[in-house]
């Protein structure tokens, strides 16, 4: 891609309309920033891609939106947005951060407090202001409490996926060509505490307060977001620089530490006398035995777990299925939610029975196969919300707890067993429902869950959205020693949903998943067969 993502883009306008609503801005004129990057994020094309005069081809995106698509594309920033952040300040912008208060409330408390900063906000909060402003209350002045803990212990780290479109930006605001995002974002891990970024030929000056020239290498300091390293190199040495910044620092030291030669990241372990080590195992294998072949997306065939506009996702089955084929898969399978998700218009039976004969009628002519399935709620008794005559009809149930988190450990772990151990529940979705520097995942016991899975069959999804990364990669190895199969899903709502299986595949690989690990990676029939019949 020429250019930053879809995603990338959307991110840049959605964050206009939430820095307009937390300085008070007009709500339509902010919404409508909202709606533009929705737009762009369901849009299939990479707008990068695309000649800008077929952008007014997007519904929603008129002249404004296009001279700032425009900019970023350009620039890398959008003036507009760097402005916003500006007159809001970081403290604000720091309070955005916390767990279920949006920016509406963020900017009543500044409007009315006064508050500036977390540091402020926490004294409001323990002082009984907070409580005493109306909407508020004593809970809600808690709940900031909880949130600004949180905060502190999640401080300078962000999403693998935030980290990497931050860096995108960086290479498209520097001008970058021959550019690489090393660190831990290469390495794959999930929560991302430095950003680093290798390129061939020294970038232009970006003018940054607090920004230091450190030999070769600038270094932007920790602020809103993690250290950034931008190193820069000639081509020949643009391996070993990319090798180095790629990390952790001891398995670096002791390849180096032998004596060879550094064309490439394969002679670099190849004439120390070891075996190439791909970046997300650098962690955990130290080049003295071969690494197993990791699995990568070009090797997913099936698309598993997307919803539709029969629940909460914003496209139709038909147009899931165009989508999931224009990205390569050969099968789909849409998993709607069950009625107790009112929030997300759960399926009542009858919606199902319906939705059941439409996708067979749309398999007449689909290009790639689409299977019908469920993501069904497990309850707070560990029963599921359809009966076992409706279940036994699909071809893939997912079972996953989407509420009552708060259960002690032998209660939500028993009712995780229940599930799994159901004759008609395929896949266990996102097993410990932690949200990524959002919330911590419920208090279950995956030892007992995992051997449970392998005695009764059940594979334990991989959840790609970049917020889950659940099953989370220290789980990984044990799944695969008890021969637990493990389906990469992104958990689709929209088109753009779809592509977040790189960071599930990147999670895979961190952990030391296999192409054989993963059901997915095998034909329609082959993922049916690793499923309950």
């Amino acid at each position: 891609m020429s250019g930053p993502s879809n995603k990338a883009i959307a991110a840049a306008l959605k964050e206009i309309e939430t820095l307009m609503l937390v300085l008070g801005w007009d709500d339509r004129r902010a919404l409508h920033y909202g709606s533009s990057s929705r737009r762009v994020e369901e849009h299939g094309e990479p707008l990068a891609e695309m000649e800008p005069s077929d952008w007014t081809n997007i519904k929603g995106i008129g002249p404004k939106m296009q001279t700032l698509i425009g900019e970023l594309l350009r620039t890398g920033t959008i003036a507009m947005r760097d402005d916003l952040a500006e007159q809001a300040g970081a403290g604000v912008i720091e309070m955005l951060r916390i767990r279920g208060f949006g920016a509406k409330k963020i900017h009543v408390l500044t409007r009315e407090l006064g508050v500036r900063s977390p540091a402020e906000l926490r004294a409001a909060a323990a002082d009984g202001r907070v409580a005493a402003l109306g909407g508020f209350g004593a809970k809600s002045a808690q709940k900031i409490l909880d949130g600004l803990e949180y905060l502190e212990q999640t401080r300078g780290r962000l999403r693998i996926s935030t980290a990497a479109e931050l860096c995108e930006r960086w290479i498209a605001r520097l001008g970058l060509s021959d550019a690489h995002i090393a660190g831990p974002v290469r390495r794959g891990e999930p929560v991302i505490d430095r950003l680093a970024i290798v390129c061939a030929g020294q970038p232009q000056d970006p003018g940054l307060p607090g920004a230091e020239l450190q030999g070769d290498t600038l270094v932007v300091p920790a602020g809103e977001h993690p250290e950034l390293r931008l190193r820069w190199t000639d081509a020949a040495g643009l391996a070993r620089a990319l090798f180095e910044e790629t990390g952790p620092t001891d398995h670096v030291e002791a390849v180096l530490g032998r004596a060879g030669s550094d064309a490439s990241e394969e002679e670099i372990y190849s004439s120390r006398g070891l075996h190439f080590v791909p970046p997300e195992r650098r962690h955990a294998c130290d080049g003295s035995e071969p690494v197993p072949a990791l699995v990568t997306r070009e090797q997913l065939k099936g698309m598993v777990h997307t919803h539709t506009t029969w629940s909460d996702g914003t496209l139709s089955v038909s147009e899931m299925a165009t989508e999931a084929a224009a990205r390569g898969y050969e099968y789909l399978v849409i998993t709607d939610l069950s009625p107790v998700a009112v929030y997300a218009n759960g399926l009542s039976i009858e919606r199902l029975q319906e939705q059941a004969t439409q996708i067979r009628e749309l398999n007449h002519n689909s290009s790639i196969r689409i299977l019908h399935g469920t993501e069904v709620d497990i309850l707070p008794d560990g029963a599921l919300d359809y009966p076992d005559e409706v279940l036994a009809e699909l071809d893939c149930v997912i079972a996953s707890i989407h509420s009552v988190f708060t259960q002690d450990a032998g209660t939500i772990t028993e009712r995780v067993l229940r599930a799994v151990r159901h004759p008609h529940v395929d896949i266990l979705g996102h097993a410990t429902g932690r949200l990524v520097l959002r919330r911590d995942g419920y208090a279950v016991d995956m030892q007992r869950v995992l051997d449970a899975a392998a005695e009764a069959g059940t594979l334990v999804e991989l959840n790609a959205s970049p917020w889950r990364l659940d099953l989370a990669p220290e789980h990984h190895a044990r799944a695969r020693e008890l021969g637990i199969g493990v389906p990469i899903g992104p958990d689709a709502h929209s088109a753009a949903g779809m592509d977040d299986n790189r960071w599930g595949v990147a999670a895979a690989r961190h952990g030391g998943l296999r192409p054989e690990d993963v059901p997915n990676c095998g034909d329609v029939d082959a993922f049916l067969g690793a499923l309950k019949q």
